[in-house]
């Protein structure tokens, strides 16, 4: 019994060897998932194509989706002309600007993408006749003019320049046999598959399809032309491989399980993927197969059959699926790999937080969120000294001694013999130690979290207590020695240098919580902070800042390295970032590139020997090599995709066009652009300018799309260039706005206005002289009547008027006679008054002399303006009366005084200017005589003259001393009497103030205030 229970068990085991020999190897594929969350009409993709312009078709069962990286544009059937006729494509195939289209039940169609719209050749291929002829499943170019398309039943040969059809019946044993897939076999004949009974041959020149029977009888589901002289063949029963020279078939062994083979597709020069019911394979030249997996952007399975596969132009790999829409794979989608820490005894599985790295050799030392690992890289294989403490820092002294400590755990010290961490007791009150430095080869700093900084001797353990500045810094979480071995210390208090034993405090950060330090090639120091990125010129003491304004992620910088290519490489809240100092442009990464988590740790950031950086987070590390980054260094091609007028598309074929031509109108302008680069679509930026508008071009920025409004007629050239997610900058798109002028404002209609019009004049003076010779001739011949009778009329009347002129000279004469006398008698009384006074001795005579030269002056000017007035004149403008005496009386006073005024037109009779021109006089001659002291630095006079409801005011203003009414009643009130008996003649209102200067106002109702001030 035992005997055979022995052999069942060596049996067995040769059993499951065997199956594990023929097991394929498996491997992932990650890939970004294109579905109805970018408007994919639906998710049987059944066919993908490029055009010229770098847009990606996709063909499912319900629609045509034009894709742009962000979002599908879908055609559906409809009934006006020119619109989709079948919604079901099953292939697809563009040349110049042609897509052909092979559909479910409208057999071949064509969309012209230029005139944007779809042609069906239903009448030429007369398939209401032979309906198998609707059913089309693939369509396959033979040369530039020609095409082969296959049916249920038929192969079709398409001549594309004459648009005609000749029909290649392929059986008649089977009522729906198919045409499965073409593939070119030599010169001029194709090899055909059908879902029945194998293949056939078509021969172009001899216009001729024959059976060829290599297959049996089994159904060939698609066939793949792997090289000159062999053809792999999927069928139901596996894969086989056709010498085209030998004509002979040779199946391949494939661990594929149920053996029935639905698509063969290049992949690489040395792969091709092999696709069967929701399970996917690459096989590559020496028919070694694997098993793929491809993998969402979380991380989990996708089970699909691959349908169509197409490349783009930057390398990029889209994969048309059944039932999961279509998949895009990019050698370059992940440009890092996310290292995780798998260990049995960890407390959790996934999302380890690592704060600091140290490398030995092949070794990588972390301190973790549960102990330190040690991650042997050779091997790929991590160990944990589980604590279940947070240990924070890493160090190797002088003599190759390794130190720990964290929270918790204290200072630990690493027994290479026994392979473990050992606790160094230290007489200090803080056993959370935060940093560990290096300063000889007898000596560390140890950093406490609460306690300071205190120097260890490694020999006895002695410690002493380190101050900076006179005080124990606290919360130390960071040190670094620079290429000057000078001591650089990070904490929540600032950045400090230590140089020689001095100490130089770097007050002027962006924030005092400083978490790392790292020096450049140019020895400039750099600190990240709570806040910013900040960059420290040592010899000047300068300190430059960055922030997310000038570029960064996240404001919040955890680890700093500086590479050897003069990059600084900061970690923060939100992914990492490569900074250029030369450029001073920011590269940014996220999770997405293959980062272990867009949020990373404290400390966390490390650069080895041989000048690779580590940087840890919340969910591993990432280990770079600065110099073999993959790049994407092919830019998408730049597209104007739709222009919009007030919001709304214009619906002109945009892509395919470069003018436009608009009203005057149509002046609210959008542009909508893209960039066909599918990499890392959300990266992609863009440069724009609108000639004739714009002078130069607009910041750079990752919006695509811009407003124009109220734009002028004229000639207009949008211009935009974009970048794809490397800032690699492509070609520069130009489309021509012509905003054409109004009707009214153009050349011709001005001329035509200027030719009417004068055609206008001409005709109304030609009319006007034609009227008035009319009546010239009707009156001439009334004055020749009338002129002998006026004749001797105007004889008695020159008589009369020579009369007339002598009695008016002689009244002229004596008025100017009359006022020369009174002109002589005032100046004379004036030139008298100025003797009398140069001869009185009493200043009070001489003041009271000098005030009736005055009054006699006032007077003399009122006569000079009535005299200068019309004898017909009843009325005399007071505003311009009022401005011109006010000026002559400063004048001959000769007060320097400045005169303001704010007067309304105002008519008044002539005889009430003597009344008005001595209440002036004596105002202003008060203000000269009283309000003024001799230092007064600005003296002013205001007069005003407002007409408010029916009501004449009339104000004097100084900005003198003013008065009190005690004041006012025991001065001489002489000139106040005369202003007072002179307002009751006007049978006006006064009104006295002394305070804040003098004001005089003067009031009266009238009827007519616009024109009159009337009295009795």
């Amino acid at each position: 019994m035992l005997k055979y229970l022995v052999l069942y068990s060596i049996l067995l085991n040769v059993f499951l060897f065997d199956l594990k020999a023929q097991e394929p190897s498996l491997d992932t594929i990650k890939v970004k998932e294109i579905s109805q969350r970018q408007g994919l009409s639906q998710l049987n993709a059944l066919s993908l194509e490029f055009d010229s312009l770098g847009y990606l078709w996709v063909g499912t069962e319900n629609g045509l989706n034009r894709f742009n990286g962000d979002q599908m544009k879908v055609f559906k059937t409809g009934t006006q002309p020119g619109s989709l006729p079948d919604d079901h494509i099953r292939d697809m195939y563009h040349s110049n600007d042609t897509l052909w289209l092979a559909t479910n039940t409208h057999a071949i169609c064509a969309y012209l993408l230029k005139e944007d719209r779809f042609i069906s050749f239903k009448d030429k291929l007369d398939y209401e006749t032979i309906p198998s002829l609707k059913f089309a499943y693939n369509i396959t170019p033979i040369n530039k003019r020609y095409l082969l398309a296959g049916t249920i039943n038929n192969l079709v040969l398409i001549d594309r320049k004459t648009l005609t059809f000749k029909k290649f019946p392929i059986t008649v044993e089977m009522e729906n046999e198919y045409i499965t897939a073409i593939v070119p076999l030599k010169e001029s004949s194709y090899l055909l598959s059908t879902n029945y009974k194998g293949c056939y041959i078509f021969d172009f020149k001899e216009q001729s399809l024959k059976p060829l029977h290599v297959a049996g009888d089994k159904s060939v589901n698609t066939i793949l032309k792997k090289d000159s002289e062999h053809i792999l063949l999927g069928t139901e029963t596996g894969l086989f491989l056709y010498n085209t020279t030998l004509k002979q078939l040779k199946p391949i062994k494939t661990p594929i399980q149920n053996g029935e083979i639905s698509g063969l597709f290049i992949w690489d020069e040395n792969q091709v993927l092999v696709t069967a019911a929701n399970r996917n394979y690459l096989i590559n030249d020496a028919f070694e197969c694997k098993e793929i997996r491809f993998l969402d952007e979380k991380g989990k399975s996708i089970g699909t059959t691959i349908r169509s596969v197409k490349k783009d132009i930057q390398g990029g790999i889209w994969l048309g699926t059944e039932g999961r829409g279509v998949l895009y794979h990019h050698p370059f989608q992940e440009k890092f790999v996310p290292h995780r820490i798998t260990v049995d005894n960890a407390p959790k599985k996934d999302f380890i937080s690592i704060f600091n790295f140290l490398k030995e050799g092949d070794t990588l030392w972390m301190a973790t969120e549960f102990g330190l690992v040690r991650y042997l890289m050779n091997k790929k294989s991590y160990k944990l000294y589980l604590s279940n403490n947070l240990d924070y820092t890493l160090a190797k002294d002088q003599s190759g001694t390794l130190w720990a400590g964290g929270f918790g755990d204290g200072l630990l010290k690493y027994n290479r013999k026994n392979d473990t961490f050992d606790q160094i007791p230290l007489p200090i009150t803080d056993n959370e130690v935060i940093q560990i430095t290096p300063v000889s080869k007898d000596s560390i700093w140890v950093h406490t979290w609460s306690d300071g900084i205190y120097a260890l001797n490694v020999n006895d353990y002695k410690v002493k207590r380190k101050t900076i500045n006179g005080k124990s810094l606290l919360r130390s979480r960071n040190s670094f020695i620079d290429s000057s071995g000078d001591i650089w210390l990070a904490s929540d208090n600032g950045l400090y240098q230590i140089h020689n034993n001095k100490t130089t405090y770097y007050g002027s950060l962006s924030n005092e919580r400083v978490f790392s330090i790292t020096e450049d090639l140019k020895k400039n120091i750099w600190a990240g902070t709570a806040k910013g990125l900040n960059k420290i010129n040592v010899t000047t003491g300068e300190v430059e800042h960055f922030t997310q304004q000038e570029g960064l992620p996240n404001d919040f910088i955890y680890g700093v390295e500086s590479d050897h290519n003069g990059n600084i490489w900061v970690s923060t809240n939100f992914g990492l970032s490569q900074f250029n100092p030369a450029t001073e442009t920011f590269t940014n990464y996220t999770e997405q590139d293959g980062l272990q988590n867009n949020e990373f740790n404290g400390k966390a950031a490390y650069k080895d020997s041989s000048g690779r950086l580590y940087f840890g987070g919340m969910n591993g590390f990432n280990i770079i090599n600065v110099d073999s980054i993959p790049m994407n260094k092919i830019p998408g091609n730049t597209i104007l995709e739709d222009i919009q007028l007030f919001g709304k598309s214009i619906n002109k074929n945009i892509p395919y066009q470069n003018e436009l031509i608009l009203s005057h109108e149509q002046n609210v302008i959008t542009f909508n652009f893209t960039n066909l680069s599918y990499l890392w679509p959300n990266k992609n930026l863009f440069r724009f300018k609108l000639e004739g508008f714009d002078k130069q071009w607009r910041p750079v920025t990752n919006e695509n799309s811009s407003t124009y409004t109220n734009l002028n007629p004229g000639i207009y050239t949008f211009k935009v260039r974009g970048s794809n997610n490397e800032m690699v900058w492509g070609n520069t798109e130009s489309f021509k706005i012509v905003i054409n002028t109004p009707w009214y404002q153009r050349l011709w209609f001005k001329l035509l206005v200027t030719f009417l019009v004068s055609m206008a004049v001409i005709g109304f003076m030609v009319h006007r002289h034609w009227q008035q010779k009319r009546i010239n001739n009707k009156l001439s011949k009334m004055v020749k009547d009338r002129t002998h009778s006026l004749s001797e009329s105007n004889l008695v009347l020159q008589s009369t008027l020579e009369i007339t002129k002598k009695q008016k000279e002689n009244i002229s004469y004596l008025m100017r006679e009359l006022n020369h006398r009174v002109k002589n008698n005032l100046q004379l009384m004036t030139s008298l008054i100025d003797f009398q006074n140069v001869t009185s001795k009493s200043p009070e005579h001489r003041q009271q002399l000098k005030q009736l030269q005055s009054r006699i002056f006032t007077i003399a000017k009122i006569h000079d303006s009535l005299n200068q007035q019309d004898f017909n004149t009843e009325e005399i403008r007071l505003d311009k009366f009022i401005i011109q005496l006010a000026l002559d009386i400063l004048s001959f006073t000769g007060s320097y005084i400045k005169l303001e005024t704010h007067l309304s037109p105002l008519k008044v009779p002539s005889n009430q200017l003597t009344y008005a021109g001595l209440i002036l006089n004596e105002l202003i001659t008060n203000s000269i005589k009283h309000a003024f002291e001799k230092d007064h630095p600005n003296p002013i006079i205001s007069i005003s003259l407002q007409i408010i409801d029916q009501e004449v005011i009339i104000e004097y203003r100084d900005n003198g001393k003013g008065f009190s009414g005690i004041e006012l009643q025991t001065a001489d009130t002489m000139g106040l009497s005369l202003i007072q008996l002179l307002t009751e003649e006007l049978e006006m209102e006064l009104e006295i103030n002394g305070k804040n200067g003098s004001c005089f106002r003067f009031m009266k109702k009238v009827v007519n205030p616009d024109t009159q001030l009337n009295s009795n």
